[in-house]
């Protein structure tokens, strides 16, 4: 395996030698980088003497070992004293500490490789399954190990404690990335790593529109955002954020009349999208390891980073799998593996669905949980679940159990970060575009 047990003992010399240089190094090093166990076992220690306030120096240092029952396994205490005697070593630590780096690199590279080819052999009914298997493995060691997501509670209440802080500091709201509408993000607290959104209305209402303002105001607020449209094709999606953000009727921009007073908001409105971190993909047929291998691809390296899907129901089973089990089953295993794929990305990820048919027969119309169509594992695997309700005519507004004319309800059906509520949006229809209720002041809610 790769190693280079010279570069170990210098920087375990320089560690002892300089209390700065033990400090950069414990940041900058894991006990994993070190190839010999005694080399580890004594990088450990140091770790524990630092973290206690105790003095590393070679005689501390072996009086630690023997009380773990250590010293004599990694060579005694002559050789912390030769570790200590070698002053040259503060000349090229840095250097070393790379070299450390590069070994502990190249061997979880063998090692993945192994596990990869493993499961190669194993022969899936899915070679997809083994690719994304591959992806995720190398994208771990190009992430410098296997994350460990355990913590103790004390890091977690400090990190918090903190993170309150920052957004108290900053007159923040919500935490996570913003939908862009107000009350919305009151109610959810932002849109926040490891949940699962999903938003569901009948056709016609406007839930794609709705996820292409989310997509927009999501890449604002500085979120990179990768958009699945197994519906519309890329050139439609754009159609239509080009027609939201321009403030351009779409069917002039389908049709292309285009007035000569409307090209400079055009050309403004191509500008600003431009400068957005947005990546829509329009493949069809997809599955969800498919997604998930894409996402991990184009946000690996992101700070933060967005899923949304359009939608559900047009995702495709695993090939190979057989249609002996319902369509209900094959969308439970898609939601699951969504819900799967905002933990292990650390990323929210918003899911449109349909809604089933019965809704239409209801008196009122208003949608609720069990209208998820096909499924009823959606709704248990989602944190958050949207249903959009409107009037789809003048005279139906005019009834007293549905929403006004112009108006769409935001109905928050679950909400594992905060209350169930519903919020009022207008919908630009011409424009495809949701704007917040203006209610004036004294209006109440």
């Amino acid at each position: 395996m790769p190693q280079d047990v010279a570069a170990e003992r210098s920087v375990l010399s320089a560690m002892i030698l300089s209390e700065n240089v033990l400090q950069e190094c414990l940041i900058s090093l894991e006990p994993d980088d070190f190839y010999l166990h005694a080399n580890k076992q004594i990088f450990i220690s140091m770790a524990e003497m630092f973290d206690h306030s105790e003095p590393v120096d070679p005689i501390s240092l072996a009086d630690h070992l023997k009380s773990a029952g250590e010293l004599e396994k990694i060579g005694g205490p002559s050789y912390l004293v030769e570790l200590g005697s070698n002053s040259l070593a503060l000349a090229s630590w840095q250097h070393h500490v790379e070299m450390l780096k590069r070994d502990a690199t190249l061997r979880r590279l063998i090692s993945a490789s192994a596990r990869i080819q493993a499961m190669a052999f194993d022969a899936p009914e899915d070679s997809r399954d083994v690719v994304d298997y591959a992806e995720k493995q190398i994208f771990d060691v190009t992430g410098q190990d296997v994350r460990d997501n355990s913590a103790t509670l004390s890091q977690i209440m400090g990190e918090l404690y903190e993170q309150l802080g920052e957004m108290a500091a900053a007159d923040e709201e919500a935490f996570g990335i913003k939908t862009g509408f107000r009350d919305i993000d009151r109610a959810l607290q932002g849109m926040r790593a490891g949940q699962m959104i999903v938003v569901g209305a009948r056709p016609g209402v406007g839930k794609t529109s709705f996820a292409l303002n989310l997509c927009i105001n999501a890449a604002k607020n500085g979120a990179a955002v990768v958009f699945f449209s197994l519906e519309m094709s890329k050139i439609e999606i754009a159609q239509r954020l080009l027609s939201a953000t321009a403030g351009i009727p779409l069917s002039d921009i389908r049709g292309a009349r285009i007035q000569d007073n409307q090209w400079a908001a055009l050309l403004e409105a191509t500008a600003q999208l431009s400068k957005l971190d947005v990546q829509i993909d329009d493949t069809a047929g997809t599955t969800v390891t498919e997604i998930r291998a894409k996402a991990r691809r184009l946000l690996h390296d992101k700070e933060k980073g967005i899923v949304i899907l359009d939608y559900l129901q047009l995702v495709s089973p695993p090939p190979g799998r057989t249609r002996a089990d319902s369509r209900a089953t094959e969308v439970s295993e898609m939601s699951r593996g969504l819900k799967v794929m905002a933990k292990d990305l650390r990323i929210p990820v918003i899911a449109l669905s349909q809604l089933n048919r019965t809704v239409e027969g209801r008196t009122g119309k208003r949608p609720q949980l069990s209208d998820l169509r096909e499924s009823g594992a959606i709704e248990q695997d989602a944190d958050i679940v949207i249903l959009l309700d409107r009037s789809t005519s003048q005279e139906e507004a005019e009834r007293g159990d549905r929403p006004d004319w112009g108006v769409t309800q935001f109905i928050i059906a679950k909400n594992r970060s905060g209350p169930l509520t519903t919020v009022d949006l207008t919908f630009l229809a011409n424009s495809t575009r949701f704007v917040e209720v203006y209610r004036p002041a004294g209006g109440g809610n």
